[in-house]
């Protein structure tokens, strides 16, 4: 599986090209590359604290006990048909692990040019810390630096692209990404429930597949209105799980012809069904929703996505 990921054919772009490197530069004149500059383009508004809108909340605790599972697995099912988004919490995984796993990532970012090198995507390769997976010099690039990794099954790890500064990252993510698993077994298993499928079957259609960890840092711009952090797209996976690192917010879904900033609640996982189960669009019409990154100003940001 690595092997397949690692002989996609992309374009490098080395860590001369970082976007913090490109940020730093352009600090003093404040002027952004025309390869990161959008076009002015008309576009869909976005909802500015929309009156009455919230992003689905839904509480595992309550999906697991019996008591209540009923009624928040209803919950579930209508999120999924209607945003394809929602926020999870009381999901289990513990406050210090995630506190630690924020940590870490600030850390590695916090590091030189010259030491997260040691882990730099290869040319033509995909897992590492890079800029993005350019396929065309024409392409307009995302205002972010990324970190890619393939983390489970545990033995197609490329443990030569995973940090060892911090000395923590690597045993951290590896509990993460073990905790995220079982989180996203278990949403599984309630989607089965609420469209009356077997939920070995709806396991099966994932089992195998790989689990991977996305990493994005998106530098401040003082251009930010030129520039996307991540540009719309919807994720070719069966569900993506997102870690806000700090407090700093800019994503932003696409829900009937219009755009809505996402709030993340403290503590919660950001939930996103991914294209793939469109699988059981007959049975679950199930919402594949399109989400982009804004960029920042003057805040420094990233955020995780485990897939």
């Amino acid at each position: 599986m690595t092997e397949a990921l690692d002989k996609m054919k992309v374009e490098f772009i080395g860590r001369e090209e970082s976007v913090q490197a490109v940020a730093a530069a352009c600090q003093d004149t404040g002027e952004v590359p025309e390869r990161y500059v959008r076009p002015k383009m008309d576009a869909d508004p976005l909802i500015a604290d929309a009156e009455g809108y919230a992003l689905p909340t839904i509480d595992m605790s309550r999906l697991l006990n019996p008591e209540s599972s009923e009624e928040e697995s209803a919950k579930l099912g209508a999120a999924c048909e209607h945003w394809g988004f929602f926020q999870l919490v009381n999901h289990g995984v513990d406050g210090e692990l995630l506190g630690q796993t924020k940590a870490d990532v600030a850390a590695f970012f916090g590091l030189s040019p010259e030491e997260k090198s040691a882990v730099a995507m290869p040319p033509g390769g995909m897992q590492g810390f890079g800029h993005h997976f350019v396929f065309s010099e024409e392409q307009k690039l995302d205002w972010a630096d990324l970190l890619f990794l393939v983390t489970r099954p545990v033995e197609e790890r490329s443990l030569g692209f995973w940090p060892t500064n911090p000395s923590t990252f690597r045993d951290t993510l590896d509990k993460y990404t073990l905790e995220l698993a079982n989180v996203t077994e278990q949403l599984f298993r309630f989607m089965a429930k609420d469209l009356g499928v077997d939920h070995e079957a709806l396991l099966g259609t994932f089992r195998g597949l790989p689990q991977c960890v996305r990493v994005n840092y998106y530098p401040p711009c003082r251009q930010a209105d030129r520039v996307l952090g991540l540009s719309p797209h919807t994720d070719g996976v069966g569900m993506t799980l997102l870690l806000h690192v700090n407090d700093v917010q800019g994503l932003q879904i696409r829900k009937d012809g219009e755009w809505y900033p996402v709030v993340a609640l403290p503590g919660a996982l950001i939930v996103n069904i991914g294209d793939v189960l469109e699988v059981f669009k007959q049975a679950s019409l199930f919402s594949s929703t399109s989400y982009l990154c804004a960029s920042f100003t003057n805040l420094d940001t990233s955020s995780s996505e485990i897939i």
